[in-house]
């Protein structure tokens, strides 16, 4: 008998951490994807007798796209039993809470958490949570710290499945002899993932180019992209960011500190660094900038928010070809050695 795993998410398959986890299931499986997009297909899932798109054609802010995803959740769980069910973060999971009790095996994977969202990490809130996570066999979370954010009762059924990158084998650009500097912003883009700290780089009379590309997230970032220091590539898959990143002098990195979740954030970003070998920017108050320093593998910042940007621009141009990338790391963190947690998680 085939073995069939439902993945649920509200990214139609442009996330690379959603992308990732795609592949590597339809190698030990069939799957049923449902995702939101504005044309019902995406370019970013590999097409495959395996895989079967069932996506739901508007934005995601469209209360009717949102109703017509879950409906079509609530009619897969209900007629369909599948070997495994993968699920994006607490709001589905409470949402389509009753009928994932329909399935044998429920996989959550916490990419955001809406309690360290409100601060509330561990066993506060502890009966909320008991109640949310009660459909879910596993909980998967991106490394040990945020696995230690998760209440008591849950940890015992967590596995940690890190944001590392498919190995990269290209070439490295040769060292920037020149005066500008060149950043690259990717991701999801907003005020408090980066933009603020992009503009003020722009406004520092600093000369620096900055490549973006990822989801815009708010007037400020739509607002960012209007500068002519600016390349905007949209929205791209990962193989893309790490060409352009390998050709940068630094990736941004950055988390305003505002709740638990942008402390505690697990950067993909750091990981793609290593592969590229090429550093990061990071504000201290991120909790993994601590790894960034002992490895000596990007700049820290002292804070989110900058007053003497001339000073750091300064540093960041004296400093952009001093880093190293010890081969060890560069080996550890790849996708290839964590693709089989995720396996375990789904039984696979």
């Amino acid at each position: 008998m085939n073995k069939k795993v439902l993945y649920l998410s509200f990214n139609d398959g442009t996330d690379m951490r959603v992308n990732k986890e795609l592949k590597s299931l339809y190698q030990h499986a069939f799957v049923d994807f449902v995702g939101i997009n504005q044309a019902e297909d995406t370019g970013f899932i590999h097409h495959s007798e395996k895989i079967t798109l069932h996506m739901v054609v508007g934005k995601k802010t469209s209360a009717l796209a949102v109703s017509t995803y879950f409906l079509k959740c609530i009619g897969l769980l209900i007629f369909h039993r599948y070997h495994s069910v993968h699920i994006i973060n607490e709001p589905q999971l409470i949402i389509l809470w009753p009928f994932l009790f329909l399935q044998k095996n429920v996989v959550l994977d916490i990419f955001d958490s809406i309690f360290l969202k409100r601060n509330k990490p561990g066993n506060q809130w502890k009966l909320i949570k008991k109640i949310v996570y009660a459909p879910a066999d596993v909980i998967i979370v991106t490394d040990e710290n945020r696995k230690t954010m998760l209440p008591d009762f849950a940890r015992n059924h967590a596995l940690i499945l890190p944001n590392y990158p498919y190995s990269f084998n290209k070439v490295k650009k040769e060292n920037n002899k020149s005066s500008a500097l060149t950043i690259i912003y990717y991701g999801w883009l907003g005020l408090h993932r980066g933009t603020s700290i992009a503009q003020a780089m722009l406004d520092s009379g600093v000369e620096v180019n900055i490549i973006v590309a990822g989801w815009v997230g708010d007037t400020p970032s739509e607002l960012l992209l209007k500068s002519p220091r600016i390349t905007w590539h949209g929205v791209i898959p990962q193989q893309q960011a790490l060409e352009l990143a390998s050709q940068a002098d630094y990736i941004l990195c950055v988390y305003a500190p505002v709740n638990k979740n942008n402390i505690n954030a697990s950067p993909n970003k750091i990981y793609d660094a290593i592969q590229v070998q090429v550093p990061v920017i990071i504000n201290q108050e991120v909790a993994v900038s601590t790894f960034v320093k002992e490895q000596k593998i990007g700049y820290v910042l002292p804070s989110y928010e900058i007053s003497d940007w001339q000073t750091v621009m300064s540093d960041l141009v004296r400093l952009r070809n001093s880093f190293s990338f010890h081969q060890d790391l560069i080996n550890k963190f790849t996708w290839e050695s964590v693709e089989p947690e995720l396996m375990k998680a789904h039984k696979l």
